[in-house]
């Protein structure tokens, strides 16, 4: 695996995630069940949906950002090396 494609499957798996949220209980999360007992009209679903799709993207590049050692993670920064199962080094490192 090279770095874009670790991109491109992050990105795979935050759509993955978000149609399973916006599925509400069909999906088999917690999250898309309580949101389907809240009852909320469409609109305002919608809404709440794309709140969430932006909070787990602020997370996971703020998360991405720590790990090549670009931003802090609670305080700490430093520059780790990510690698695939074969050893190869997908962001960090020389």
């Amino acid at each position: 695996m090279n770095s874009k494609q670790f991109i491109n499957n992050i990105k795979t798996e935050i759509e993955s995630q978000v149609a399973l949220y916006a599925a509400g209980a069909a999906g088999h999360s917690q999250l898309g069940t309580r949101l389907d007992n809240l009852k909320l009209d469409s609109e305002t679903h919608q809404q709440v949906i794309a709140l969430i799709e932006e909070a787990i993207k602020e997370s996971t590049y703020n998360l991405i950002c720590a790990f090549e050692g670009s931003a802090d993670l609670a305080g700490s920064q430093e520059e780790l090396t990510i690698s695939d199962e074969q050893g190869n080094v997908i962001s960090g490192g020389t």
